[in-house]
């Protein structure tokens, strides 16, 4: 699918920062399973492509509290 990046393992925080600071027209990202992904690797994402992307697939192991709060600058 065009415009979508979908990582199932092996994937590291520094690798999602490099995503979203390069991506600037990417529409769906699916995190799930990435395990190695941190709080600061999504949050960074959120923030720099919240209110583009029209799918976040997050695993609920890599969400905590603070990832919540950021969900609010995603446009859906």
């Amino acid at each position: 699918m065009k415009g979508m990046f979908s990582f199932r393992q092996n994937l590291s925080g520094t690798t999602v920062h490099l995503i979203a600071d390069s991506c600037q027209h990417l529409k769906k990202l699916n995190l799930d399973g990435a395990r190695e992904v941190d709080d600061d690797a999504v949050i960074r994402v959120i923030d720099r492509l919240g209110r583009q992307l029209k799918t976040l697939v997050l695993d609920g192991s890599i969400i905590t509290d603070n990832v919540f709060l950021h969900l609010k600058n995603c446009s859906r």
